[in-house]
C-alpha cells in the first residue's frame, strides 16, 4: 500500500510539473506577449493576455511558436526544460530579421550566430564608424587616419543613412567637412547593439531613405536590494601608441537603475605598412550617465545625458585639423504599459544635441603659408517623437508622430599673409545660420497569413528650410528662398517560411528626402572628394528612391546562410555640378560646384553572410558585399563606393569555452568603376589578416589580445581621401599589437 501511494504521489508530482504554466515574456522589454500561437504535440491554443500557456511535458518533443511580431519560432526540447523550470520563456522580435537587416550584437559567447559582436574591446572604440567597418557591408569614407569616419551602406552616405541612438537622439555635424560625422558622436560603450536596416523600409524612426543605423543601449535590470554594479576595460595598441580606457559604475533597486559611464583615448602617428608616418594623432573623451526610473507597475522615465571632447585631432586630407569639439547630448523618455487593451503601450522621448566645433589650419606644415584660417561652428538639433503600440489578436500596429530640428552657424576666418590683402582678416558665412525642420507621422502594420508574414509601413513628411543670415554672393548663385517639401515614404514587404529552416522575403520601398544643410545652405567651401569649392542650392527637389530587396534564408543548427539582393531606382538624385560663373575664395580651389539634381541613377547589389558551427569547437563564417551605381544622366559611375569586399574568419572554442582565438582574412577587390568628375581614382586591390584571441580568466575578468595586419600589408581603402595637396591616399596602419584587459562586477 504504501508503495503504491509512492508511485501516486510521483506520477502527481510528474503531471504537476508537465502541466506547469508558462509566461512567454519579450527578451528586452519584459512584458507579456499575447496571442501568441503554439503547437506542441497535438496540443495548439493562443497565449492569454498576460502571455501564458500551459502544456503537457514531453521529453524530446519540441515547441513551435508563431507571432506576427516574433515570427515562427522552434524552442528545442532542453530549452522548453528550463523553460518549465522557471515558467518564463523570452523571445527577441523578428520583425527584425524579417526585414533585410543586420544586427550587431552583444557577444553572447556562442560559437554559432548570424551577428557581429560587440565585445568589451568594441566598446573601447573611440569612432562608431570605424567599429562598423569591421562588416563588409559598411566602408568608412576616412579623412584622417584614426577618426571621424563617415559610413557608407551600399553606396547610400551623409544624410542618405538615417543615424540614431534608441529613440531618435541624435548629433549635426558642426563641421561642413564632417570631421565631427554624427555617428562620431555615439557613446559606443554604452551600446548593445546595433540594427543595420538596409532600403527605405524602417520608417519609424525617421526618413531612412538608403537604409538605418540605430544604436541601441543596453535594457536595464532591476533588484529587490539594493546592488552595486560595473565595468572597466582598457586597451593599448603599438602602432600609434594608442591607449583607450573606458568604466562604468551604477547601482540598481527594486524601481530604480542608475550609471555612471566615461571614456577616454589617445593616440598619435603610426606607419603604414611600407613603414611611412601617417599624421593621426587624436584625444578623445566622454562622460555620461543614464539611468531608469519605475514611476509604477506600468510606467518608467529614461534619462541620459552625455558630453563628448575632442581635441588636437589631424585630418591630413583637410585644409584644417580639429582643434576642438564640445558636444553634448540629453534625452528623456516615459513608457506607459497597459493591460487587457488592445493599446499595448505608449512610449514618447524629448532629445537634443549641442555641437561646438572649431578647426583651424595653424598647425599645418604650409610651405608658403599665404593664409591663417580659423573657423567656429555650431550645431543644435531637437527631436521629440512619441509612438502608440497596439497589439491585436492577428496583427498589430505601431503609429505615431515625430518632429526634429537642425540648426547650424558658423564663422571662418582667413588671415591673409601674402599678396595684396595681407595683414586683413576675412570673415566668411559658412552656414548662415541655416535650419531645418521637419515633422511627420509615421505607421507600421504587422500582420500575418498562415507562414507568411507582412510588414507595411509609410510616413509623412513636411520638411522646411530657411536662413536667417544670408551672405550676399549666396544670394547671388540663388534665385530664391528653399519652399516645403510633402515628402511620402512607404514600403510593403513579406516573408515566407518555406519550412522551418528555410525563409525567404521581398521588399518594395519609396522614400523621398529633402536637401541637408550642407547641400541647401553650404556657402563656398570644398567639402566632398574633389577639391572644388561647394555652394547649396535653394531650389533643390527632394530625391526619390524607388528599391526592391529579395532575402533568402537557410538556417539549420550548425549553419546560418543569408541572401540579400537589392535594386534602386533613383529620381532626382542630388549630386554637383561646375559653376564656370563663380569664383572660388581659396585660390586652392580649381572652381566651384553648385548642388544639383541628376534626372536618373541607379544602384545595384548584394550581401552575402554564411556561419558554421563546424563541430563543438570549431567555427567559420564569410561575408561579402558588393554595390554599383551609375549617374545616367553623365553615363559614369556614381562616386565613393566601395568595392567587392570579402571577410572570412575561422575560430574555436578551447578550455570549457573560455580561450577564444580566431583568425581573420580580408580581401577587397580593385575599383575601376570610379567618378573622373569627382576626382576618385581607381583603387588597388588588397589582402590581410589579424589574428586575436580571448581567455576568459574568470567570470568577472578577461583578456584579450592580438595582431592587425599580420604581414605588414602597405594599402589603402577607395573610400580614403587623399593627403591635401598631392594624389598620395591615407595608407592604413601597418602590422599592429594590442591587448585588452576587461573586468565586470
Amino acid at each position: 500500500m504504501k508503495n503504491i501511494l509512492s508511485i501516486c504521489f510521483l506520477l502527481l508530482g510528474f503531471q504537476i510539473y508537465a502541466q506547469k504554466t508558462i509566461q512567454i515574456l519579450d527578451q528586452d522589454t519584459k512584458e507579456p506577449i499575447a496571442f501568441a500561437h503554439y503547437l506542441y504535440q497535438n496540443q495548439k491554443g493562443s497565449s492569454s493576455a498576460t502571455g501564458e500557456i500551459n502544456i503537457v511535458y514531453n521529453e524530446g518533443d519540441n515547441l513551435q511558436i508563431s507571432h506576427v511580431n516574433y515570427g515562427k519560432i522552434i524552442i528545442k526540447s532542453t530549452q522548453l526544460k528550463d523553460a518549465l523550470e522557471s515558467g518564463k520563456l523570452y523571445l527577441t522580435q523578428a520583425y527584425i530579421s524579417l526585414m533585410p537587416t543586420t544586427v550587431i550584437a552583444r557577444k553572447t559567447g556562442k560559437a554559432e550566430s548570424d551577428v557581429m559582436k560587440v565585445n568589451s574591446s568594441d566598446k573601447l572604440s573611440h569612432d562608431a564608424g570605424d567599429f562598423l567597418s569591421q562588416t563588409a557591408l559598411i566602408g568608412g569614407i576616412r579623412k584622417s587616419g584614426s577618426y571621424g569616419f563617415d559610413p557608407v551602406l551600399r553606396g547610400f552616405k551623409y544624410n542618405q543613412i538615417n543615424i540614431i541612438m534608441d529613440d531618435g537622439l541624435g548629433a549635426t555635424a558642426a563641421c561642413p567637412n564632417r570631421m565631427d560625422p554624427p555617428i562620431s558622436q555615439i557613446p559606443l560603450n554604452m551600446v548593445d547593439k546595433v540594427e543595420i536596416m538596409k532600403g527605405p523600409h524602417s520608417l519609424r524612426y525617421g526618413n531612412s531613405f538608403g537604409g538605418s543605423i540605430h544604436f541601441k543601449s543596453s535594457q536595464k535590470s532591476f533588484s529587490d536590494k539594493t546592488q552595486a554594479f560595473g565595468r572597466a576595460t582598457t586597451n593599448y595598441e603599438s602602432n600609434g601608441k594608442i591607449f583607450r580606457t573606458e568604466a562604468l559604475a551604477g547601482v540598481k533597486g527594486k524601481f530604480y537603475n542608475f550609471g555612471i559611464f566615461g571614456a577616454y583615448s589617445e593616440g598619435s602617428d603610426y606607419e603604414d605598412g611600407n613603414g611611412d608616418k601617417v599624421t593621426s594623432s587624436f584625444n578623445r573623451r566622454n562622460i555620461g550617465l543614464s539611468g531608469v526610473l519605475k514611476l509604477s507597475s506600468n510606467q518608467s522615465l529614461k534619462i541620459s545625458a552625455n558630453s563628448n571632447y575632442a581635441e588636437d585631432v589631424d585630418f591630413p586630407a583637410l585644409n584644417m585639423d580639429l582643434r576642438e569639439d564640445d558636444t553634448k547630448l540629453i534625452s528623456l523618455g516615459h513608457k506607459i504599459t497597459f493591460n487587457n487593451s488592445a493599446l499595448a503601450s505608449i512610449s514618447t522621448a524629448t532629445n537634443a544635441s549641442f555641437v561646438d566645433h572649431v578647426m583651424d589650419n595653424l598647425t599645418k606644415n604650409l610651405n608658403p603659408r599665404k593664409v591663417n584660417a580659423i573657423t567656429e561652428a555650431e550645431t543644435k538639433n531637437y527631436a521629440f517623437r512619441s509612438e502608440a503600440a497596439f497589439q491585436f489578436k492577428e496583427s498589430s500596429l505601431f503609429a505615431g508622430v515625430d518632429y526634429k530640428s537642425e540648426e547650424a552657424d558658423g564663422t571662418r576666418s582667413r588671415e591673409m599673409l601674402m599678396g595684396p590683402m595681407a595683414g586683413n582678416t576675412i570673415y566668411d558665412n559658412i552656414w548662415q545660420d541655416s535650419k531645418i525642420s521637419n515633422i511627420g507621422v509615421f505607421g507600421e502594420y504587422h500582420f500575418s497569413s498562415g507562414n507568411t508574414y507582412f510588414i507595411a509601413s509609410t510616413r509623412i513628411d513636411n520638411n522646411s528650410a530657411e536662413s536667417k543670415s544670408k551672405a550676399n554672393e549666396f544670394i547671388l548663385a540663388n534665385s530664391g528662398d528653399p519652399s516645403d517639401d510633402l515628402n511620402l515614404s512607404l514600403s510593403i514587404g513579406a516573408t515566407h517560411d518555406i519550412s522551418d529552416k528555410v525563409r525567404m522575403g521581398i521588399w518594395f520601398g519609396r522614400a523621398a528626402r529633402s536637401g541637408s544643410l550642407t547641400e541647401r545652405f553650404i556657402n563656398y567651401l570644398p567639402v566632398d572628394v574633389d577639391p572644388y569649392e561647394r555652394i547649396g542650392n535653394t531650389d533643390l527637389n527632394p530625391e526619390i528612391n524607388y528599391q526592391i530587396d529579395y532575402n533568402f534564408t537557410w538556417q539549420s543548427k550548425s549553419f546560418n546562410l543569408d541572401i540579400n539582393v537589392f535594386a534602386s531606382m533613383l529620381r532626382d538624385y542630388i549630386s554637383a555640378e561646375i559653376r564656370n560663373d563663380l569664383s572660388p575664395k581659396m585660390s586652392s580651389a580649381p572652381g566651384v560646384k553648385q548642388y544639383d539634381n541628376i534626372d536618373k541613377a541607379v544602384m545595384r547589389g548584394f550581401e552575402i553572410s554564411f556561419n558554421q558551427t563546424i563541430n563543438s569547437q570549431f567555427y567559420h563564417r564569410i561575408n561579402l558585399a558588393y554595390t554599383y551605381g551609375k549617374n545616367k544622366d553623365e553615363n559614369q559611375a556614381l562616386p565613393e563606393i566601395p568595392p567587392l569586399d570579402i571577410r572570412y574568419a575561422f575560430g574555436a572554442h578551447f578550455c570549457k569555452n573560455k580561450f577564444h582565438p580566431e583568425i581573420n582574412f580580408r580581401h577587397a577587390l580593385k575599383q575601376s568603376r570610379i567618378a573622373k568628375s569627382y576626382g576618385e581614382t581607381e583603387t588597388p586591390d588588397f589582402s590581410i589578416v589579424d589574428l586575436n584571441a580571448s581567455y576568459f580568466i574568470s567570470d568577472s575578468f578577461h583578456l584579450t589580445g592580438g595582431v592587425r595586419n599580420i604581414f605588414d600589408e602597405a594599402y589603402y581603402e577607395h573610400l580614403s581621401r587623399s593627403v591635401k595637396g598631392s594624389d598620395e591616399a591615407i595608407y592604413a596602419p601597418g602590422r599592429s599589437l594590442y591587448i585588452t584587459l576587461g573586468l565586470n562586477l
